[in-house]
């Protein structure tokens, strides 16, 4: 798909993978809607980059994605591309009583609940233009749980699945124009999804402007599934021996996540 001249809504799109994928898209003329929680953050990036506008919205609350489908159509009337890039990483200790189910929850909602949510309400708009793109973001953790991130790796299992079954029911209904991507990144540090964990120095780690380079590639070429950096090789090592591979890495990250041990 050639990444010009498309009206691009990008979640996320104030911090991390997404605001690198808006400023990327903006600077090669594409129109970028970005949606965020913060009404602070959606105005800098808005005020300092070209060719970007934003609204605010919560994924995981269906009202406030209705408001911003709403308000996004009103304005652009037609979109080419949704990138769901809005997403949160915690780590859990599930021994500790005072991780509460609440807690837990929040990653379901804003990641796995939060990209349905997203390819659902825009997935009529999409099926209208002659060619078309949703890129849900899932995970090297999709592939491979970690033991310290249990329920984003849960989450990013579930994008992984939804997003396939999502571009095989369009596929018999006739409908390959709308493309469905699945990016996969390993861990990229400078996201700051997790500010109290230093992990910039672990094999896995992708630099961000690597990923977003790879991840246009993918996106030009119509890939289905693009693993970027390590995610190739967590691919291969969740489908030839996830038991040991997990409790290997397991065995690294623990100690880096739980330096006190699990109690």
């Amino acid at each position: 798909m050639e990444l010009k001249n498309k009206k691009i809504v990008v979640t996320g799109g104030t911090s991390g993978i997404g605001l690198a994928f808006a400023k990327k898209l903006a600077a090669i003329d594409n129109q970028i809607i970005i949606g965020s929680r913060s009404k602070e953050k959606i105005t800098e990036v808005v005020k300092d980059n070209k060719n970007i506008s934003g609204y605010q919205v919560d994924v995981s609350d269906q009202e406030s994605v209705e408001r911003f489908y709403k308000q996004t159509i009103s304005e652009f009337k037609n979109i080419d591309i949704v990138i769901n890039s809005a997403g949160i990483m915690r780590h859990y200790n599930l021994l500790d009583e005072k991780t509460t189910s609440q807690k837990l929850q929040a990653e379901i909602q804003t990641n796995l609940i939060g990209t349905i949510n997203i390819d659902k309400i825009f997935l009529p708009i999409l099926r209208k233009q002659a060619e078309s793109m949703i890129v849900n973001i899932s995970s090297g953790l999709a592939n491979l749980s970690s033991a310290a991130h249990p329920i984003y790796s849960a989450t990013k299992a579930g994008v992984h699945m939804f997003t396939d079954a999502l571009r095989e029911q369009l596929h018999f209904a006739g409908e390959d124009h709308i493309h469905i991507v699945e990016l996969v990144p390993p861990l990229v540090a400078e996201t700051n999804l997790e500010k109290d964990v230093n992990s910039q120095n672990t094999p896995l780690n992708i630099k961000l402007s690597d990923l977003i380079n790879e991840a246009i590639q993918g996106i030009e070429e119509n890939s289905i599934r693009i693993n970027a950096g390590m995610a190739k090789e967590m691919r291969k090592m969740g489908q030839t021996d996830p038991d040991k591979n997990e409790r290997e890495m397991a065995t690294m990250m623990i100690p880096m996540y739980f330096p006190d041990g699990l109690k």
